[in-house]
């Protein structure tokens, strides 16, 4: 089995050299290294972890504290469990420090850090419920905080099943996002089309339930993402005044669509509430083109979104093939077949608009990570077991569709991908 492909010279002098953490099905997490040249990129694997069996879903990066946390969400077992590393910030291997069992079908965990330094990690979970742990980031040990299970522990009208009954058959909460700006965390719920809120009490790091908002009946609300942006207005006196106004950008499975809401909370007012006011129109993941003519376009998934360079926003696209790639080996005379690719969308912000589609680089693209600098992009490709790195192009403003520079395979089915940054 080929394991790894470069567009490198094998003895060329490395320039930098970045690693990568990627987690599959397999229940491994697997450490990569990818080396800049100047001749290209090189990526090989350094490390295998266990201890994430038996269905690694989720990675978070602590990067301050050399900590990565995993969800297993225990496909074939009847509940999840978490663990927690240590990373060798020299070598990039992983001491596992804590594992244990928590609720089922864990898929999406987010970090909240206080002012003082402590942390809550947030943990949503497919089956129905989000959990909450108390974290010692010097130690990476964890302890339970709180419960929280859908409907049971809501005061909100809940019917199930929903408008899609195959997939709306209970709640299924998919990932939390971190309010950068406000003490609020928000859920997207997949199985309610709810967004759950919730307000975090800094001193005790409890979470309390709000009312949710409303997503569009039987759309899926899967990720989300915060973006705040600087406005400026002139005043009286000739100067400007800048404003901070935070946005939240929604991606929807089911309906295959994004949208954007206004972020409102009152800073004059004492009382705890978060509302989400809707500013775009739905804006298919596809472009209306694809999403109205193909038939087939009625399969597709998005699943991860991003905010990318120059006020743009990237989204994956599964289970919908748009695209037929030229195999790597093919170069070599080894290998002609052609990749088939599902997709990523790029939008533009103001207005939010459907800009460009590009190949994934394989199937079923579940996770996607640009590094720091934003200047490249890390894909997992579940159904391909593989993970592809591509430039993105700061003048087009979108990936470089053709300049894949560096593929790794033979990973088990890819769920979750950070650069270790």
């Amino acid at each position: 089995m080929l394991l790894y492909t470069t567009i490198t010279l094998a003895l060329a002098t490395a320039l930098s050299a970045t690693r990568l953490y990627v987690s599959s099905y397999t229940g491994i997490i697997t450490t990569l290294d990818l080396t800049e040249t100047h001749a290209g990129y090189n990526l090989e694997r350094l490390t295998t972890t266990g201890g994430c069996s038996p269905n690694a879903t989720w990675l978070h990066l602590d990067t301050k504290h050399h900590n990565l946390y995993c969800l297993d969400e225990g496909v074939v077992s009847t509940n999840g469990s978490l663990t927690s590393f240590k990373i060798d910030p020299k070598s990039g291997s992983l001491k596992q420090v804590q594992h244990g069992p928590i609720f089922a079908a864990p898929v999406h965990a987010a970090i909240y850090t206080t002012p003082h330094g402590t942390q809550l990690l947030a943990i949503a979970h497919y089956a129905s419920a989000l959990t909450t742990w108390k974290l010692d980031p010097s130690t990476a040990s964890f302890t339970s905080c709180q419960n929280f299970t859908f409907p049971q522990n809501s005061t909100f009208n809940e019917t199930y099943p929903g408008p899609n009954a195959d997939r709306q058959s209970a709640s299924h909460p998919h990932q939390v996002s971190i309010d950068p700006l406000h003490p609020y965390l928000l859920v997207p719920d997949l199985g309610s089309d709810f967004i759950r809120i919730f307000h975090i009490d800094a001193s005790t790091l409890n979470l309390h339930q709000l009312t949710p908002f409303r997503a569009p009946p039987g759309s899926g609300p899967r990720h989300g993402v915060f973006i705040n942006f600087v406005t400026k207005t002139k005043t009286h006196s000739s100067s400007y005044k800048h404003s901070v106004r935070l946005n939240y950008y929604l991606v929807s499975e089911i309906s295959s669509i994004l949208t954007g809401y206004h972020v409102h909370t009152d800073p004059n007012s004492t009382a705890i509430g978060l509302t989400l006011t809707q500013f775009t129109d739905h804006v298919p993941t596809l472009g209306n083109k694809r999403l109205h003519q193909d038939p087939l376009a009625a399969f597709n998934a998005p699943a991860e979104i991003a905010l990318a360079p120059s006020n743009n926003l990237l989204v994956s696209n599964r289970n919908y093939t748009a695209f037929k790639l030229k195999n790597p080996e093919a170069a070599t005379g080894r290998n002609f077949t052609a990749i088939p690719s599902d997709s990523l969308a790029t939008f533009s912000l103001y207005p939010l608009r459907f800009e460009a589609l590009d190949p994934a680089g394989g199937l079923y693209p579940r996770s996607f990570a640009f590094n720091k600098n934003k200047t490249l992009v890390v894909v997992g490709l579940q159904h391909s077991g593989s993970v592809v790195v591509y430039t993105w192009c700061g003048h087009m403003q979108r990936l470089l569709r053709d300049k894949a520079v560096a593929r790794f395979e033979g990973l088990g089915e890819v769920t979750s991908i950070v650069w270790g940054e």
